[in-house]
């Protein structure tokens, strides 16, 4: 194969692999998982608020839910022995001119017009002047405290609905479930959610000069990819079938796509044109049919994917499987990763190809030396402000390690030679 292979753009590998898995068959089975089972998945269907939020009416302090102007004559619920489970739920009707005492959390009293807090109060004792002199009891009342002045209507009333309504969407076909968002939905009266079931994904870790333990020597490496690509992956709504370690022999390339039953198959490394890269020449003899070879981007160049043949007998029989081959260099692998996994499996997924989000560059960014349309930036992004973050070369995992997504950053639009600060950029996450 020659060294020199046209490259695609950025957004056209995206676009390619979206296509590919879209025309292949579709990975759609779908599956209904406890709550907590769900996280790092993604939702087969829209859901629905099933109630409306809150469900009702409820005080914001602890203090004391009153009708009508101070002072306020205290009544208080009658309190069961059993009642510590149920004292959010207990109340007692109220009129004109009394109050009741309250919780945070607590059932909002019939009649409740405003909650004041405890702590702008006073409570003092009185007669029932209605009452006979032979019958009068002691009743407490309650005021404002000095310098505070009596609540205004719906004060500290946490009211039924304001946040949802019944039927509301609070997730949509195809989000990717968070702890936060399962934390969401469980308060919402969820405990099970249509999810579909994690396409297999299986990885390939290359190169001699890896070590996975202790201090590398001149000419080693430490290893920045067994265990992190695949927590990576699963983050995506993946299965990670176990994975293999290459040693830069040819047929170890060819038996790891031959025998591996995984959808996608991920190499670290190896998918270059030199001569002790692989991975180009186990693809080439497998007959695969490639997708892209290579991305006119920085960092990321040599990323390549393919889809291999569909053998008519064996253990892939009938079955698609793609590639994505990786770039060694630890940023340059992981930019890859981030780009082009989630347009494939949402073209698995019969999903549409997923948009990028943007935000505001906190700082002007440089353009490069080299000529290159795209380039992928780590970012700390804050409020919709990206913050660049330096070191940055291929080679390089500091600002991966404290970025939440990449800007994604077209150089031959820029004039002047950089990215202005307050212009708009693209982003995509980190996961």
């Amino acid at each position: 194969m020659s060294h020199h292979i046209p490259a695609v753009s950025w957004d056209q590998a995206r676009e390619l692999l979206h296509a590919a898995g879209t025309q292949a068959a579709p990975d759609t089975k779908t599956e209904a998982l406890p709550l907590l089972a769900t996280i790092d998945h993604y939702l087969s269907e829209d859901v629905h608020a099933m109630m409306p939020v809150p469900h009702y009416s409820s005080s914001a302090m602890d203090g004391y839910a009153v009708a009508g102007n101070p002072p306020w004559r205290l009544v208080r619920p009658s309190y069961p022995e059993d009642s510590r489970a149920n004292i959010h739920r207990l109340t007692v009707p109220i009129s004109p001119g009394e109050a009741t005492p309250i919780l945070t959390g607590g059932l909002i009293p019939e009649g409740t017009e405003a909650i004041v807090r405890e702590e702008h109060t006073s409570n003092y004792e009185g007669t029932d002047s209605l009452a006979s002199t032979d019958t009068r009891a002691s009743i407490h009342y309650l005021e404002m405290a000095e310098g505070f002045e009596p609540p205004a209507a719906g004060t500290d009333i946490r009211f039924a609905g304001v946040e949802l309504q019944h039927g509301d969407y609070l997730a949509r076909h195809g989000e990717r479930i968070s702890s936060r968002m399962a934390a969401f939905l469980g308060t919402n009266g969820f405990d099970e959610l249509p999810v579909y079931a994690p396409i297999p994904v299986r990885c390939a870790f290359t190169g001699n000069e890896v070590i996975t333990f202790g201090l590398p020597d001149p000419g080693q490496v430490r290893d920045a990819f067994g265990g992190f690509v695949e927590h990576a992956i699963a983050a995506a709504g993946c299965e990670v079938r176990p994975s293999a370690r290459l040693a830069d022999v040819e047929s170890e390339f060819s038996t790891f796509l031959t025998t591996s039953t995984a959808r996608i198959l991920v190499f670290t490394g190896g998918s270059s044109t030199s001569g002790v890269d692989m991975v180009r020449k186990a693809l080439n003899d497998l007959g695969a049919t490639y997708i892209f070879e290579s991305v006119d981007v920085r960092p990321g160049h040599p990323a390549l994917s393919a889809s291999l043949p569909v053998p008519e007998t064996g253990l892939n029989a009938g079955r698609q499987r793609f590639v994505l081959g990786l770039p060694g260099n630890p940023l340059a692998a992981y930019t890859a990763l981030y780009s082009y996994l989630p347009p494939l499996l949402a073209g698995l997924r019969s999903m549409p190809l997923p948009a990028a989000d943007t935000a505001v560059l906190a700082e002007d960014v440089p353009t490069l030396r080299k000529a290159v349309t795209t380039r992928l930036v780590p970012v700390r992004v804050t409020e919709g402000v990206a913050y660049p973050l330096p070191k940055s070369a291929s080679h390089m995992l500091s600002s991966l390690a404290a970025a939440t997504h990449f800007a994604v950053l077209d150089d031959s639009t820029v004039t002047g030679g950089a990215h202005p600060a307050g212009s708009r950029a693209r982003i995509i996450p980190v996961f």
